[in-house]
């Protein structure tokens, strides 16, 4: 009788053993504490149905031109205006109290090329414009 309690004894503590083995996830006891969160409940950006900007870009004189939208947004449009080299000369945004276009002048660079990307929070696009009207010539400093 003796050896079938010292038996049963053992069992159990060998079954609870295992229940709180199996309650302590032993990656958290030997992690370093790094735990990790599972995601419960699903998010999608407000801006999912954002529209695709479109826009066209026209010279309005030597190193002048506007940016015109095809159509009106509801929300701020980014602008970044580029060199050739790729430095950034100008961070804009269009707001919808703008209108579907806005001018810009960087007569006072010696930009002969720009590179202007356009886009809210879902799209960019990017053209080039270059600095001086069709038939005109660049102004050259003389030494």
């Amino acid at each position: 009788m003796a050896k079938t309690l010292l038996k049963t004894i053992c069992i159990l503590f060998l079954f609870l053993l295992g229940v709180a083995l199996d309650t302590i996830s032993l990656p958290d006891v030997f992690s370093q504490g790094i735990s990790r969160r599972f995601e419960t409940e699903l998010s999608f950006p407000k801006d999912l149905s954002t529209p695709e900007v479109k826009f066209d870009l026209q010279l309005t004189g030597s190193r002048k031109f506007k940016i015109v939208l095809d159509e009106a947004s509801k929300e701020l449009t980014k602008v970044k205006i580029f060199d050739i080299l790729g430095n950034l000369i100008l961070e804009d945004k269009i707001s919808p109290n703008d209108g579907l276009q806005k001018n810009y002048d960087f007569s006072g660079t010696n930009s002969q090329l720009f590179v202007v990307e356009v886009g809210n929070a879902k799209y960019n696009k990017t053209k080039s414009i270059y600095a001086h009207p069709q038939g005109s010539r660049p102004e050259t400093t003389e030494n």
